[in-house]
């Protein structure tokens, strides 16, 4: 749909101007937690680029509330691990050593970032997977 509104703008927009922007998206029990049918609701008001803000928003729903097949997710590997260790460190997280084990000490530093910054959902830290939108925010965000 995000689509079919730029090729919109594209091909002329609309001749008020530009200032708003929305997406309304219903499924039955689809919204968070399948507590409600809204899916997707975002809105844009008052905003100069409102169809990039747009944009914007729907690529953090899907890091937050987006989801990825079991088999598609990245294992989390010892050269990930220093990387994510040092990260950690750095942040406050982690107090142990950069030695690229991902062991218990590492992963309750790990879930407790991906708690703070609403990743939860997107990491299983026992079984050393993330998905691959929520490790490319990790690296473009904090990454060093």
């Amino acid at each position: 749909m995000y689509a079919a509104i730029l090729a919109g703008e594209a091909a002329g927009g609309d001749s008020r101007g530009k200032q708003a922007a929305s997406l309304l998206v219903v499924k039955e029990k689809a919204g968070y937690g399948g507590h409600n049918d809204r899916f997707l609701d975002l809105r844009v008001d008052d905003h100069p680029t409102p169809l990039i803000e747009l944009g914007r928003l729907l690529k953090l729903h899907d890091l937050y509330l987006g989801s990825t097949p079991q088999d598609k997710k990245v294992k989390i590997d010892a050269v990930l691990t220093e990387q994510l260790q040092q990260t950690l460190q750095r942040l406050g997280y982690y107090t142990g050593e950069v030695t690229g084990l991902w062991d218990d000490k590492t992963q309750d530093a790990f879930y407790r970032f991906a708690g703070v910054e609403n990743l939860e959902e997107r990491i299983d830290a026992p079984k050393g997977l993330i998905d691959p939108p929520a490790l490319a925010f990790i690296k473009e965000k904090f990454f060093q």
